[in-house]
């Protein structure tokens, strides 16, 4: 009797998903490494990093600037400018607009690049048209492992 009751409590605890009690951390945690921020519940930018070059010894002068933007409302958004806080300067690949439901920034292009940084991390502020700018600190990610095969600049605009 004592078997069956214990096999009960443990399959009840396996059907909550309580079995793991104490292994999960207390905060959730962004399954990506860049700077992940949402506007007004309806502009969203994931997945934000600088691409720099191979060796942290000989920082490039110029990052492309990685993002993935998405919109979750009914009407187009635009991305007006993206400034660095503190110095330094952002050239965007040309116009971003962002239709409604549909991820801007995805594959392997960069959305920018970024010159006059010289850190780990960069403080950026993203403006779109009708909303309150969004500050992030977009961290800086070195030319290998999975980041190895990335462009180093945007696609030129015609």
């Amino acid at each position: 009797m004592r078997a069956i009751s214990s096999a009960m409590i443990g399959m009840a605890l396996a059907a909550t998903g309580c079995t793991s009690l104490g292994t999960y951390p207390s905060q959730t945690y962004a399954p990506n490494s860049g700077a992940n921020a949402d506007l007004q519940g309806v502009l969203h930018l994931r997945n934000a990093f600088l691409l720099d070059g191979a060796d942290p010894d000989s920082p490039s002068p110029q990052l492309a600037l990685y993002a993935v933007l998405i919109n979750s409302g009914s009407r187009p958004a635009r991305l007006d400018r993206i400034t660095v806080d503190g110095g330094g300067s952002v050239q965007l690949a040309g116009p971003i607009t962002l239709p409604p439901n549909q991820p801007v920034g995805t594959g392997d292009k960069p959305i920018g690049t970024v010159s006059g940084v010289r850190s780990a991390t960069v403080p950026m502020t993203f403006a779109f048209s009708g909303a309150a700018p969004i500050r992030v600190n977009v961290p800086v990610q070195l030319r290998a492992g999975e980041y190895a095969n990335l462009p180093t600049a945007p696609p030129p605009t015609g």
